[in-house]
């Protein structure tokens, strides 16, 4: 990347009573070895001490904007509308970032320029700060259309919504559909910036994903729903397709009863749906979350690829009477 040419990239972090986490993510974001050209910090609605400890960031140059009232869906547009720069990073608040992530998402950009958004993949932990950080290489990336990173997500690529960088213009012409995917719209959001141009892979864990009991893929009582599911499905299934002779239709064929069949487990132990599974699964066809061929398909992958798993657990079984 040239110096007399650099790529500003700009950091915006939605809020919501996260202070406990906020001051160590805020941390990682300052230390960029490629510094962020701006970090704001969106507060929708904090009840706890969340604008004290962003005004705690204020001498380093962290800004804060807050909403009177919390808006989990309301606030998106006033997030999109608050990016200037060329680059804009809609980075979660209880995760930590890689201090390589923005200088090596930098020198990509300037020799890809083509891209319409940048992400990376991530690894889980409890407690991140204690967590030693991975190997990072800055040129183990790929590019990929819109098509093939719906293919990586859908085989189970463990992409952090977070890590995205977006091509502004390309952000904010984005409609995040929350009456369709409800809080699962970070997929399709992410997959249709790639399609306005292409996206760019990082393929080493940039980010250290929190998990804890607040967050909000942990709380089950705001979806995903039946129909946010089915339709999510529904998204991968029109841009993949569902031909043997191609790499995207396959990974379909193969995923998606399994995926389907973890859903339907997930949601029936909520009492968030009534429906037996081939009635569940029939819906799934009527709306396109799936085909009676990737039924077919699925099941047969599925019944395969349990095999070598019986045959460990029978061998293991076998071995512990022999030695008992």
């Amino acid at each position: 990347m040239s110096e007399m040419n650099p790529i500003d990239i700009e950091i915006l972090v939605l809020t919501y009573n996260r202070s406990a986490f906020l001051r160590t993510t805020l941390e990682s974001l300052l230390a960029q070895k490629h510094p962020a050209s701006r970090i704001c910090v969106l507060d929708n609605g904090s009840t706890d001490d969340t604008h004290l400890v962003v005004q705690s960031f204020a001498p380093r140059g962290v800004e804060l904007v807050r909403r009177a009232q919390n808006n989990p869906r309301g606030c998106w547009p006033e997030l999109q509308a608050m990016a200037r720069g060329p680059w804009t990073m809609l980075f979660h608040d209880d995760d930590l970032l890689h201090p390589n992530y923005l200088s090596d998402v930098a020198a990509v950009i300037a020799v890809e320029p083509l891209t319409t958004v940048v992400v990376s993949a991530m690894n889980v932990h409890q407690n991140p700060e204690t967590a030693a950080w991975g190997k990072v290489r800055g040129n183990r990336w790929r590019t990929r259309t819109g098509r093939q990173l719906a293919e990586d997500i859908y085989r189970g690529f463990r992409m952090p919504f977070c890590s995205a960088v977006y091509r502004t213009d390309v952000l904010q012409g984005l409609s995040p559909r929350f009456d369709v995917y409800g809080k699962i719209f970070d997929r399709p959001f992410v997959i249709d910036a790639a399609c306005a141009g292409k996206a760019v892979v990082m393929r080493d864990a940039y980010v250290k994903y929190r998990t804890h009991a607040k967050q909000d893929s942990a709380d089950t009582s705001s979806g995903p729903f039946l129909s946010e599911v089915l339709a999510l499905q529904a998204y991968y299934g029109k841009i993949l397709g569902d031909r043997l002779t191609q790499s995207a239709g396959r990974a379909f064929l193969r995923r998606n009863y399994q995926n389907l069949i973890n859903e339907f487990a997930r949601l029936n132990p909520n009492n968030t749906v009534s429906l037996s599974k081939g009635d569940f699964l029939r819906r799934a066809i009527n709306v396109g979350a799936a085909s009676s061929r990737s039924i077919r398909c699925g099941t047969i992958y599925t019944g395969l690829s349990s095999i070598p798993r019986l045959i460990e657990r029978r061998f293991k079984q076998i071995l512990g009477r022999s030695r008992s």
